[in-house]
């Protein structure tokens, strides 16, 4: 099954880029997809390979993915799960290159498999949630 796919450029540093989409997520994840919006408090992602990424609200976070990819300024990836059976996740990978306009983002939701197709649907929505993410990198840079 095909990945999700998304390419655009943003007007930063892939350095830049980076450190919003991955540290910065909670700040531009829209709290509607989250498990309980009302307290949402953002995303604890730890810049290293095997870390989680878990969904804080208040003293709970839930986990819905673990880094497999920490590459500053280039590359970001980790398992995800999140609306899923954890069991069988999917994947997200983002490369950041450099441009003469700023950096090439791309964005790939992958790691469909027979276990988790089922679950792809759900994801009609990463265009909204990746403007948000655009947003969130003009309004720092």
């Amino acid at each position: 099954m095909d990945p999700i796919r998304n390419a655009f450029v943003v007007d930063a540093t892939p350095a830049l880029a980076f450190e919003v989409f991955t540290l910065g997520m909670g700040s531009w994840w829209d709290r509607a997809y989250t498990p309980d919006p009302d307290s949402f408090d953002g995303i604890a992602i730890v810049p290293e390979v095997g870390a989680p990424v878990a969904m804080v609200h208040g003293d709970s976070s839930y986990p819905f993915g673990n880094v497999t990819v920490w590459e500053p300024g280039a590359r970001y990836a980790q398992t995800f799960w999140l609306a899923m059976d954890p069991a069988h996740p999917s994947t997200l990978e983002v490369t950041f290159t450099g441009t003469d306009a700023g950096t090439r983002v791309e964005f790939e939701h992958g790691g469909w498999n027979d276990d988790n197709a089922s679950y792809r649907e759900k994801y009609g929505d990463w265009s909204l949630l990746l403007d948000r993410y655009r947003a969130a990198v003009a309004e720092t840079g």
